[in-house]
């Protein structure tokens, strides 16, 4: 019996994170293909999982309970912005589904915090890897066997796969993530090889098949960054030269990107629109200047009896279920100052790794920012951030987490340093002085 509570947590664990996945879930939607559940509305499928998570999450934080101040501590940034989401009832036209929102994404946060807090980062990888290795059979199954479900056939796409998730767009996301985990824990070890392989192998089929671009994107940016704070990590001349030249590297392209960002969508055979997105950013930065400062309300915006999102669907010709941006998103909800206090989040995670980049207890540090960076550029074209029940948004604040961990032992570190360091300057001025009263003491 001492074991089956740990197992039965694991279990637990595993379960939870496939479905902030996405693997087949909410099943209606993915075989419907669409989303069942009017905008706005609830359903028994959202319901169950959280109702589930609140019990898990009771116990799971129960069992860190000595941990859990610091834990709430490090993440911080994160619960503050959960926190105006509930102060946005307030403002809002739907109070209700405002306050149940912010509930989930809450739980969705302190899902984040708790996969730090009851295990190692490396753990958390590897496991992830399993995750994504479940995706993958589940995907190459549908497709197989349930090819109408696991297809998407549009204007724009011909044939894409969606595998086991709602929508190709998430099967692109979905490939760039577990590439990234993968190909780490491959290195790191972290887990068994094999099954990493077989991830990497399958997702890069999976990402042909799922024709999406985005992911090359995102995982082009989280490789640099893991490139520059591993040079960093060299602590060596030729590291920091390394570093400040591949800084100044992705300045420029940066630069080159903003300037001709369309050719470069060209080159990698995208529409320039972002397969409409640029209309529904147009359509959005309207509505923010009409609420800017505190918005409409966390999730409130998207209602079906609302006569704005009525307004807003038919100016676009089609039903959006929110921006594909989630700066836009987060503005539309929670206005400019929660956009601000989301940047601010933001900042907080680059500062952590900025301070421990180099330091040798952080062994995921170099990981972490290329997960950060990999986040940061999916959701310019997606809304994924600071969204409920979504593997993206707690993998953020697991991150948040973790280097807020690892600051805090570099804290301590430091000072310990310090403190020998003065212990050794102060005892060469100890022992002379020792030394020259000797021969008094003889002379006596």
């Amino acid at each position: 019996m001492n074991h089956a509570g740990p197992w039965l947590e694991r279990v637990a664990t595993f379960v939870f994170l496939a479905l902030f996945a996405g693997i087949m879930w909410p099943p209606d939607a993915y075989f419907a293909g669409q989303m069942m559940t009017p905008q706005g509305a609830s359903n028994i499928y959202d319901f169950s999982e959280f109702a589930g998570l609140v019990a898990f999450l009771a116990f799971g934080l129960l069992a860190c309970r000595r941990e859990l101040p610091q834990l709430l501590w490090w993440a911080w940034p994160a619960l503050a912005l959960a926190a105006f989401a509930f102060m946005s009832a307030y403002w809002s036209d739907d109070p209700s589904l405002v306050v149940r929102r912010a509930g989930t994404v809450t739980l969705s946060t302190l899902f984040g915090i708790y996969l730090v807090g009851r295990g190692d980062f490396g753990w958390l990888i590897a496991t992830l890897v399993k995750i994504f290795a479940l995706a993958a059979i589940a995907s190459f199954f549908a497709i197989a066997f349930l090819p109408q479900a696991a297809t998407v056939t549009g204007d724009y796409y011909t044939h894409a796969w969606r595998g086991a998730f709602t929508d190709k767009n998430e099967l692109g996301m979905v490939c760039g993530e577990a590439l990234i985990f993968a190909i780490y824990a491959y290195y790191k070890r972290l887990g068994p090889r094999w099954i990493a392989g077989f991830v990497i192998a399958a997702y890069l089929v999976l990402l042909y098949g799922s024709q999406s671009k985005t992911p090359i994107v995102f995982m082009t940016a989280a490789l640099y960054a893991a490139l520059v704070v591993m040079a960093l990590r060299r602590r060596s001349a030729a590291g920091l030269i390394t570093g400040y030249a591949l800084l100044v590297f992705g300045l420029a392209a940066a630069g080159l990107l903003a300037v001709g960002w369309q050719d470069a969508l060209l080159a990698l055979g995208r529409d320039p629109t972002f397969t409409n997105r640029t209309r529904i950013w147009q359509l959005a930065l309207e509505y923010i200047a009409k609420r800017p400062w505190l918005g409409y309300g966390f999730g409130a915006f998207w209602r079906e009896q609302s006569d704005t999102a009525q307004i807003f669907w038919a100016a676009l010709g089609f039903k959006t279920p929110h921006v594909h941006n989630s700066w836009l998103e987060m503005a539309l909800g929670i206005g400019v100052v929660g956009a601000g206090i989301a940047a601010f989040a933001w900042l907080a995670a680059f500062y952590r790794t900025l301070r421990v980049a180099a330091a040798p207890h952080a062994e995921h540090v170099a990981f972490a920012l290329a997960l950060l960076a990999a986040i940061f550029f999916e959701n310019l074209s997606e809304y994924e951030f600071f969204r409920p029940g979504r593997l993206m948004w707690a993998l953020f604040v697991a991150v948040l987490v973790y280097l807020g961990r690892e600051v805090a032992i570099e804290r301590v570190s430091r000072a310990e340093e310090r403190r020998a360091l003065a212990v050794r300057i102060r005892t060469p001025l100890v022992r002379p002085a020792r030394e020259a009263a000797a021969p008094t003491v003889a002379a006596q």
